[in-house]
């Protein structure tokens, strides 16, 4: 099997970025998720509620983060302008970020048709995975998302519109193997990196939103049919054991089973 697809994702629910290689840390890609879009009371904002977010562009650097949006207009913060702290909610986790009175949260405000803040990680993050006790960013709950190509090729043959991997925003995409067997990897080495099995993915409704037009699916596809025929999972959440570098097209082996 191989590693065929390699992306991040520098502002949770926006769009992401496609690598050819990357050093892989214990709290995740690095810029992966490093930034987010809350309300003001630093609940977070996601495309679950706000669908058109998929649509949006974004480039990061250790410097700062440019968002487009899908009108076409742009703003640029720098981590130095994001020098005041918040709390702000992720699911069940309550703690500090950065954020800024910079004039992109107005702007965020209108492109998104609500009050808006953005919020950046900082150079350390202070939200600990308990189950490594490492940092992690503001992902939905895990540093790392896998899928597979044989999986998403049996999907494909139950709907009437099928999808891309794209849709599943995973960080790594490895091709080869059969369908699903990815949810009985205990461990893997992907290059000289192995990581751990965290959990399955248990997927939303923003895998119903079409990334052309923003819109969702009238018939929740491909979410619906995967309720029935997978649980609503698609993909697992990874640990990584150590640390190191991959690249596209590495070797992705099975060191033990679940």
């Amino acid at each position: 099997m191989r590693l065929i697809d390699l992306h991040r994702y520098p502002v949770k629910s926006m769009g992401g970025n496609a690598l050819t290689e990357s050093d892989i840390t214990p709290q995740g890609l690095p810029l992966d998720r490093e930034w987010l879009v809350t309300a003001p009371d630093g609940n977070m904002l996601t495309a679950r509620k706000h669908p058109a977010m998929l649509l949006w562009q974004t480039s990061a650097d250790s410097d700062g983060l440019t968002l487009t949006a899908p009108d076409g207009s742009h703003q640029t913060v720098s981590v130095q302008e994001m020098n005041q702290e918040s709390e702000v909610t992720v699911w069940k986790d309550r703690f500090a970020a950065c954020t800024t009175d910079h004039a992109i949260n107005a702007w965020l405000g209108e492109q998104l048709g609500t009050e808006a803040r953005l919020h950046w990680l900082g150079k350390h993050s202070r939200r600990i995975l308990a189950h490594s006790q490492t940092p992690l960013s503001f992902a939905d709950g895990a540093p790392y998302l896998l899928t597979h190509t044989a999986s998403l090729a049996e999907l494909n043959t139950y709907l009437d519109e099928p999808v891309e991997m794209v849709r599943f925003r995973p960080n790594f995409t490895v091709d080869g193997g059969k369908a699903f067997e990815e949810e009985q990897w205990q461990r893997i080495r992907i290059g000289k990196v192995e990581f751990e099995h965290f959990k399955p993915c248990v997927r939303c409704v923003m895998t119903t939103v079409d990334l052309v037009s923003g819109c969702r699916h009238p018939q929740q596809e491909p979410l619906s049919t995967l309720a029935v025929a997978r649980k609503a999972i698609f993909g697992i959440n990874l640990v990584a054991l150590n640390q190191g570098r991959v690249h596209m097209d590495d070797e992705v082996e099975v060191l033990s089973w679940l």
